[in-house]
């Protein structure tokens, strides 16, 4: 069994048209991930202080992309709440809930570490964030970055999503969650294509648009990735963003933010030393 990694935290005592994709907190009818999938995948709770009259405890939240020994990208609306002060982050995880999970790491920073793109709006425009970690990640079989988009490149139309989010909505409206990984593989919309869905009051260069399908990310798996196989790496093009619906239909496509539209902000956030090239 593989020791645990926790860094530095002492617990402080004792729509207008869519919908945020981390209020409940799956990939609907997606696959079971298996260990070593998906070794870029992290997930976080989040200790919120908005009430300090109720017991403290972590919440699930979000989920993120580590694309170097110090650096997770996720989504700004994940933060939007002001009295988060902590997260916990889960690292080579499938099933989150078992903390002796092989493979399985997790670690505990201050919001502080968090940077949220200062031009981010309720709007969910610039819903991207990066979480700056005070160590390095040990990489290993269960744990490895996703590569960034290249800019110039064609990549391919179909990718995955993935994340730990709802997974199934009844039809009475109920969700239905576990602690396990799933996955999907979804066509991505041109631009023209997904103004089809009359969606085009919200589409912007900088996100990219999922055709609809029996498949869909819902609740809790916002910040989490969308990747494509690029020459046997694995290429983080977008962050979970947002739905129409917020009922995780199959109705309209989802919206995810375009990673190649901030390789700027990126690497001017991260720090020089922090990305690995």
């Amino acid at each position: 069994m593989r020791g645990q990694l926790i860094f530095g935290l002492l617990l402080l005592g004792a729509h207008f048209g869519f919908s945020f994709l981390n209020e409940h907190g799956r990939i609907i009818n997606g696959n079971l991930a298996v260990a070593k999938q998906f070794p870029y995948q992290v997930y976080y709770d989040v200790l919120d202080l908005t009430n300090l009259e109720e017991p403290i405890e972590w919440q699930p939240s979000c989920g993120g992309t580590l694309i170097s020994k110090r650096i997770i990208l996720t989504a700004a609306h994940c933060f939007r709440h002001p009295n988060i002060y902590a997260i916990k982050i889960y690292f080579g995880a499938v099933d989150k809930s078992n903390a002796s999970e092989i493979g399985q790491h997790r670690l505990a920073v201050k919001r502080e570490n968090v940077v949220v793109h200062q031009e981010y709006d309720d709007n969910a425009y610039n819903d991207i964030a990066l979480i700056k970690l005070p160590i390095d990640v040990a990489f290993d079989e269960y744990i490895k970055p996703a590569k960034l988009p290249q800019p110039g490149i064609s990549y391919p139309s179909e990718a995955i999503a993935s994340g730990w989010g709802i997974n199934k909505v009844s039809d009475d409206n109920k969700p239905s969650r576990d602690s396990k990984l799933r996955y999907f593989q979804f066509q991505i919309l041109s631009h023209a294509e997904c103004k089809k869905w009359k969606v085009q009051d919200f589409l912007v260069s900088s996100r990219i648009c999922l055709a609809p399908s029996q498949n869909a990310p819902c609740n809790g798996d916002s910040g989490g990735p969308l990747i494509v196989s690029h020459n046997g790496d694995s290429v983080l093009l977008g962050v979970t963003s947002y739905g129409y619906t917020g009922k995780c239909t199959d109705e309209f496509p989802d919206v995810y933010t375009r990673v190649a539209s901030y390789l700027d902000w990126i690497h001017e956030n991260a720090g020089a030393n922090n990305l690995d090239e």
